[in-house]
């Protein structure tokens, strides 16, 4: 709205003072608002833009430029790092299989897998939210009806001069969250305001559990996750409703909810579920232990089959997790090294776009060629066998090229020899005969 009657003063009015004030404007964080833009930012839109001339851009690419130097080796660093996390899965396959029903069957401090179904001689409950029930674990999920901030960023790049306009729009809606947003963290923090939970979650564990005939303690143990139940209240306090698997804070809450409103679930690990459960034998009852330096108390959900499943698919995606934020991390570091000369550049837009694409092409396939070297050197480090066979074929190589270079001039040199020797032999230099 201010804008626009800075350009409307300058059509009848002093122009070099509309364009003071648009200068102003143009280097300046503002909030553009027309007459109906005014109405989106009551109903939570709120649009800022931020300009930046060419000397800054350049300024401030030089920054990235350091940033970058140092993501690159932090980067490759992960990547190293990732490769050389253990399959748990080929750790826990050379566990001995124990009956749940034989706990004497496998030798004292033996690496032991259990399978069977999980028991436990103690009842968990969350009064006033839930009745004492037989679960291993529980946990209380809690989630208020909350204000959340989304951002959106656009940039447009000048076509002379190399300046840029960054528009930025904050939209604000109302969503169930377990982790509310801290209204001091919003751009617009005047009337998206959230206050505190009025009830904190809450995770409750058994200290006494049971696989067949072995003992365990839950409370020291990876546990796996739970199921979605419908809890039985003992007496919700006043106003609190139950409606399907939730309990809302008030009647509303389950239809208009409003900000600050909560509402209860719970996720429970219950009796009777067939389970498999990793540790050492002590008696008749399995505790933690340590197998090629990785800790092993662990439950899983099924059969022993099961959890080395699910082992390695952690495994997996733990690492190729690594493998995919590493390479894009040096592709960035690298983007943020080259970037000085592209904003240099940008004083022609089209040139430094230009300069931005070739250069992004090149060190995609730069970070590429960087993240595949460092997993392969990495992998034959982290592997023993690898890293001897390597050495011996690196080794070897060196040894004959080292050998053929050092017996090359000599065989030359005696070949020369006994070619001229050969030649001396056939010339006949006895004295003429006299006729």
């Amino acid at each position: 709205m201010y804008r626009n009657r800075i350009t409307s003063y300058s059509q009848y009015n002093t122009p070099s003072i509309a364009k003071i004030l648009l200068n102003y404007l143009n280097t300046q964080k503002y909030c553009i608002l027309s007459d109906t833009e005014s109405e989106e930012k009551m109903s939570n839109r709120v649009v800022k833009v931020t300009r930046q001339n060419w000397g800054q851009r350049v300024s401030n690419s030089f920054g990235g430029l350091v940033f970058g130097l140092v993501l690159i080796p932090a980067a490759m660093a992960a990547l190293w790092y990732g490769e050389g996390i253990q399959d748990l899965s080929k750790i826990a396959s050379k566990a001995v299989q124990v009956e749940a029903t034989q706990p004497y069957s496998a030798s004292e401090g033996a690496f032991i897998s259990v399978t069977g179904t999980l028991g436990t001689n103690v009842q968990l409950g969350d009064a006033p939210y839930l009745v004492d029930g037989d679960y291993v674990s529980l946990e209380r999920v809690v989630e208020m009806y909350a204000w959340k901030e989304k951002t959106d960023t656009s940039t447009t790049e000048d076509v002379v001069g190399g300046g840029s306009t960054t528009t930025t729009t904050y939209s604000y809606f109302k969503e169930w969250t377990r982790s509310p947003a801290q209204t001091s963290s919003f751009e617009e923090p005047a009337g998206h305001e959230n206050p505190a939970k009025a009830l904190d979650d809450a995770t409750i564990t058994a200290d006494y559990a049971t696989i067949g005939s072995f003992e365990l303690n839950p409370q020291s143990m990876q546990l796996p996750e739970g199921n979605k139940i419908t809890p039985e209240p003992v007496e919700l306090p006043a106003g609190y409703v139950q409606t399907g698997s939730y309990i809302y804070s008030s009647e509303s809450a389950a239809t208009q909810p409003i900000v600050g409103d909560i509402r209860i679930s719970y996720v429970v690990l219950p009796v009777g579920k067939t389970v498999t459960a990793f540790g050492a034998k002590q008696g008749t009852q399995i505790v933690s232990t340590t197998v090629e330096n990785e800790k092993f108390f662990r439950m899983f959900a099924g059969s022993h089959a099961e959890a080395l499943e699910t082992m390695h698919g952690e495994y997996v995606l733990t690492v190729w997790l690594f493998r995919v934020v590493g390479t894009i991390a040096i592709f960035m570091g690298l983007q943020l090294i080259v970037q000085p000369l592209a904003r240099v550049l940008g004083v022609i837009g089209i040139v430094g776009r230009a300069v931005e694409g070739v250069t992004g092409f090149i060190n995609a396939i730069i970070a590429t060629i960087l993240g595949v070297t460092v997993i392969i050197v990495s992998q034959i480090a982290h592997n023993i066998y690898l890293l001897i066979t390597v050495l011996v074929l690196v080794g070897g190589g060196v040894y004959l090229y080292l050998r053929r270079r050092n017996n090359g001039p000599t065989n030359a040199k005696s070949t020369a020899v006994d070619a001229t020797e050969a030649n001396s032999d056939s010339v006949d230099t006895s004295p003429p005969q006299m006729t």
